[in-house]
């Protein structure tokens, strides 16, 4: 618990510190402002979920403990929590216990995502020209 409690923190004060006026930033929606270094992931659009956007650090392998967005229409619907599995797993994580996820050669990790408004239907992920929207 206390990981995860130091996870916490450290995501909420990460944001903070992206939210300062000096922090580049571009409005993906009408009052969220997401910093530069959120680029879109190479997936498509998923119903329910639309598109991953993560951060960026060129030069840097991808680590653990990371926050993802969920986009879509060029709206933040929702956040995804990536934790590495050797962490242990907890009740309120996405997969079953003792059964972590894997993508494009990443380690082996649990998720949680969080959503904060209503994710696309499957025609609305049809429709769509990437996270942005149609613009």
């Amino acid at each position: 618990m206390e990981k995860f409690a130091t996870t916490v923190i450290i995501i909420a004060v990460s944001l903070g510190i992206a939210a300062n006026t000096w922090a580049a930033e571009m409005v993906l929606g009408p009052d969220l402002k997401i910093p530069l270094y959120y680029k879109a992931g190479s997936g498509s659009c998923s119903p329910g979920r639309g598109y991953n956007m993560s951060a960026e650090a060129p030069g840097y392998p991808s680590t653990y403990p990371k926050m993802n967005l969920r986009v879509f229409n060029g709206e933040v619907i929702g956040f995804l929590f990536e934790l590495d599995a050797k962490e242990g797993w907890k009740p309120w994580y996405d997969q079953p216990e003792g059964k972590p996820t894997s993508h494009e050669g990443s380690a082996a990790h649990y998720t949680q995502t969080i959503y904060i408004k209503k994710g696309p239907t499957a025609e609305e992920c049809k429709a769509s020209k990437g996270p942005y929207g149609n613009k």
